[in-house]
């Protein structure tokens, strides 16, 4: 059964290659696919880091109150406001391609500055989590300045991804 299956998938690829011999423009397209889902896996990827980082300050935030500390809250609130706007906004952008009968074409350069913003946006997003983890157990005064540190971070983790944005819509 599962050779079956394989035969079948290896078919397929075959044909996918004559398409790809015979259309113009269809190998193009098939690599720009390829770019779009590394795109979209990359962006999910910082969107449940940035995510998760925020049920953190979260969980920071509700020790800080359980402590009585209603005056330091904030900051806190105002990191995980970021936290939510800046990985939605992730996740909700534009897919980093174009199909093959789109009158605005991404070209391939393109695709790879967004690539390399992609992964630097995931170094971004991996440096926004570790800063967080750090709240775990810090005093109030270091953890308000880790708080005020990660609005900077995500503040500029947000400034980076427009940037993004930009090269996809020009260029």
């Amino acid at each position: 059964m599962a050779h079956n299956i394989h035969a079948k998938a290896v078919g397929q690829r075959g044909l996918l290659q004559k398409i790809g011999n015979l259309v113009p423009g269809f190998r193009g397209y098939q690599k720009r696919e390829e770019w779009r889902e590394v795109d979209q896996i990359q962006r999910d990827w910082c969107h449940e880091r940035l995510r998760a980082s925020k049920e953190k300050v979260k969980r920071s935030l509700n020790d800080v109150i359980a402590g009585g500390d209603l005056d330091g809250i904030t900051p806190y609130e105002k990191l995980m406001s970021r936290l939510d706007a800046v990985a939605n906004k992730i996740k909700n952008a534009d897919r980093g391609w174009s199909g093959m009968f789109d009158t605005v074409k991404v070209q391939e350069d393109q695709l790879q500055k967004v690539y390399e913003f992609d992964l630097s946006l995931a170094e971004g997003a991996t440096e926004v989590e570790a800063k967080i983890a750090a709240l775990n157990g810090a005093d109030k005064a270091t953890a308000l300045g880790l708080v005020r540190d990660s609005i900077n971070l995500v503040d500029s983790l947000e400034d980076y991804f427009q940037r993004r944005e930009d090269i996809m819509r020009k260029g």
